[in-house]
């Protein structure tokens, strides 16, 4: 390991010490500092959003709080404490739309989708595909049932993911999103300032996005409106 390595981690390390004590003394925005730092070095983790979106709703930064939480379930979908936060801090969001419950077999459905991330998906398929090769190559040699059985069993797994992994991976290339961030966005026609306003969205909305230009981005909402907001009105998601 190279000595730059060796400090980078130290002085990111010393940022995220800081960070928390920061953040249990009540100074947010000195912690939230800290926690951005450490991001624009290219570092992340789920504690990391955790803990930044933790600050941010102390203080009421409805966009900043929404947009840590959701970095933090790319990264881990199961994380409870993040999905609970994100409920509470969605509460606040003006524009947010309730979806209706949806049937048994898509909520099941969804929530295998989001048992893991998309990069877990592949790596789960990797497991199983060399689980799958060493035991049929043991049952060359060792021809017992319980081998056989392990086999079969690997192989179903393999195979009931592959749908909700391969959609979840498709999601994660093709869909952008991001939360609106600012207090109130006018949604336009076209991307330029003197086109027709078409509705508002405010803070903490998480939106799709359709097209990105140097200036504008185009966005959909849930509901199937479309318009266009500038693009430091927006945090994108990443992953």
């Amino acid at each position: 390991m190279s000595l730059q390595i060796v400090f980078a981690n130290s002085v990111l390390n010393d940022l995220y010490s800081e960070g928390l004590d920061a953040y249990k003394n009540g100074q947010y925005e000195f912690a939230i500092q800290n926690f951005e730092r450490i991001l624009d070095s290219d570092w992340e983790s789920t504690e990391l959003y955790y803990n930044l979106g933790n600050a941010q709703y102390q203080i009421e930064n409805i966009s900043g709080a929404v947009w840590a939480y959701e970095q933090c379930l790319k990264l881990d979908p199961l994380n409870k404490d993040a999905k609970y936060n994100l409920k509470l801090i969605n509460l606040k969001v003006r524009d947010r739309i309730d979806i209706p419950e949806p049937p048994l077999f898509l909520k099941l459905y969804w929530m295998i989708k989001s048992l893991l991330a998309p990069s877990s998906w592949v790596q789960l398929w990797i497991i199983c595909l060399l689980l799958i090769g060493a035991f049929f190559a043991i049952r060359k040699i060792l021809d017992f049932p319980s081998i056989k059985l392990a086999e079969n069993i690997i192989s179903i797994i393999f195979i009931i993911s592959i749908l909700p992994g391969g959609f979840s991976i498709w999601d994660s290339i093709t869909i952008q999103q991001g939360i609106i961030d600012s207090p109130e966005v006018e949604a336009l026609s076209a991307p330029n300032s003197y086109s027709t306003q078409l509705f508002n969205v405010h803070e903490g909305l998480k939106v799709d996005v359709l097209d990105v230009t140097d200036d504008w981005i185009e966005i959909e909402l849930m509901d199937g409106k479309v318009g266009w907001i500038e693009n430091s009105e927006i945090l994108m998601l990443t992953h």
